[in-house]
């Protein structure tokens, strides 16, 4: 007998079989059973949740003969030659998305079924079809022959024109859960005969991210590499990583352990850990531990909200990994800017929240002022060098300047350096400033933190001296708002020169972008 891929070999043959769509499975066969069949579905949802799957066994089971409980028999003449049945006609939208196809398939339409009682068109990836193959299709829909039912598989819902939607019934499929894919793959292996452990499953599961048939595909290609499929063999097969060593990575990053952080960093990288995975896996566990922070209220060295601005800093280099960029070296900068620059303990920390919450406000009133005082220095810099970069900003530097940041490597700078620059947007530019834009409040102070050895590293670079200043993306929105009214009340800007004491204070900016401290504003 010729050898079948296990997801083709599994396919579920009843609604009984489909996995994690309860909802849907339920619609569905109550339909069947009152016999109130629509007209035309779209199945829409990730890949590999069934939606093809239940199309096919929703076609199968309207047409049975003898149908158990909305489920087709399987015995029946027409479940028996289901495969070869002319009137269940499967289109991929993919490679036939023509206006020609869709017209062959509306003269078709017309004839009435060979065997059953409906003619069954599922069309998968419908959204691949052309402006007027939907057109087309709209006519269709709009007044069916009473023999036919159309199906609408995809994976683009906002690709289909909503034209199209209103003349169907959605059903949207989920992702598949975790424990619901482990369950099932342990039967497969079951009837397989295959070795494998549980922690090994629930990693497939995991890489499959919520689509069954890509979890099987994985299973049937680990199984032809070895007798057991263990944890340790699909880590080292797909480049992931273990449970315990995203713990490990965040335990260094509680007890603010910089030197394990980045030997553990190190290693990944040197085993080519797949980045996506990793940074996929530090979101899972930082939301796991910042839930439980916000719900036993616990007193931690990273609180609710910092576990909340790494997540959102996490998502944010997923999407912007360049092909250019050491992307190792991103997650090195992100991760250190959430370490203590002083070697403070959970114990120092719970002592300072103790006294902060016994002290009289009148003690704080000195360190307030300080604090004030220095906000206003650092804010001053900050309109002094956005006001001289707005002086002569120009599209040409800025476009220039651009170009040439994408094709530097910078191996000359220090990797924090370089992972700054990288991971930061050029926003403006004149002869003289750059502003560059950082998300969240933790690049932004470690950016200028470095101001002194940044610009060093871009003189070096460009052959050219630069001021530079990072802020926040909020704040370049309200800036660049403010500054194209100006241009166009015919307000001039005027170059003004730093004075030494702000320019060289470097503690100064230490102090203030000492995030414990201070609100970045």
């Amino acid at each position: 007998m010729k050898y079948k891929v296990l997801y083709r070999k599994y396919r579920p043959q009843d609604f009984n079989g489909i996995i994690g769509q309860d909802y849907i499975i339920t619609t569905l066969k109550n339909s069947i059973k009152n016999n109130n069949i629509a007209h035309a579905y779209i199945f829409s949802g990730p890949r590999g949740t069934g939606k093809t799957t239940t199309a096919k066994v929703f076609a199968k089971a309207i047409n049975c003969v003898n149908p158990v409980d909305a489920n087709p028999c399987g015995k029946c003449d027409f479940c028996v030659h289901f495969q070869d049945n002319p009137d269940i006609i499967e289109i991929d939208a993919a490679s036939n998305n023509g206006v020609d196809e869709i017209r062959q398939l509306i003269e078709n339409i017309k004839l009435t079924p060979t065997n059953g009682k409906y003619k069954v068109y599922i069309i998968d990836e419908v959204h691949m079809l052309t402006t007027s193959a939907f057109n087309a299709l709209l006519l269709t829909l709009e007044e069916p022959p009473t023999h036919s039912i159309f199906i609408l598989a995809t994976t683009n819902i906002e690709s289909v024109p909503i034209t199209i939607l209103s003349r169907c019934q959605r059903f949207d499929f989920q992702k598949i859960k975790i424990d619901d894919m482990i369950k099932c793959m342990a039967e497969i292996c079951t009837k397989e005969e295959l070795i494998i452990d549980e922690r090994a499953l629930k990693e497939i599961a995991y890489l499959a991210d919520g689509g069954m048939r890509d979890a099987l595909s994985l299973l049937d290609q680990l199984s032809k590499s070895k007798d057991k499929i263990t944890l340790e063999f699909i880590e080292e097969q797909f480049k992931t990583i273990s449970q315990k060593t995203i713990n490990e990575l965040f335990d260094y990053l509680e007890n603010n352990d910089i030197t394990r952080m980045l030997k553990l960093l190190d290693d990944l990288k040197k085993r080519a850990v797949d980045y996506k995975i990793l940074v996929k896996k530090l979101i899972d566990q930082a939301s796991y531990r910042a839930q439980n922070i916000f719900l036993e209220n616990k007193i931690v060295r990273l609180s609710f909200q910092d576990y909340k601005k790494l997540i959102i800093d996490l998502v944010d280099s997923l999407n912007k990994i360049n092909i250019n960029v050491d992307s190792y070296t991103v997650l090195e900068m992100i991760l250190l800017s959430y370490f203590s620059s002083s070697n403070e303990t959970l114990e120092t920390k719970k002592e300072i929240v103790a006294e902060e919450n016994t002290a009289e406000i009148s003690n704080n009133e000195e360190g307030l002022k300080k604090d004030d005082n220095n906000k206003s220095k650092l804010e001053d810099l900050v309109k002094l060098r956005i006001n001289n970069c707005f002086c002569n900003a120009q599209k040409k530097y800025l476009e220039e300047l651009k170009g040439k940041l994408e094709n530097l490597a910078l191996i000359n700078s220090p990797g924090k350096v370089k992972g700054i620059i990288m991971d930061s947007t050029l926003v403006a530019a004149s002869d003289k400033n750059l502003i560059f834009t950082a998300s969240g409040d933790h690049n932004v102070s470690s950016a200028n933190k470095m101001l002194d050895e940044i610009e060093a590293s871009l003189s070096k670079e460009l052959n050219s001296e630069y001021k530079v200043i990072f802020i926040s993306e909020q704040r370049w929105q309200k800036e660049k708002a403010e500054y194209i009214n100006n241009l166009k009340n015919k307000k001039n800007y005027e170059y003004i020169e730093e004075p030494e004491v702000i320019k060289k204070d470097q503690d100064l900016i230490n102090n203030v972008f000492d995030i414990s401290k201070v609100e970045i504003v």
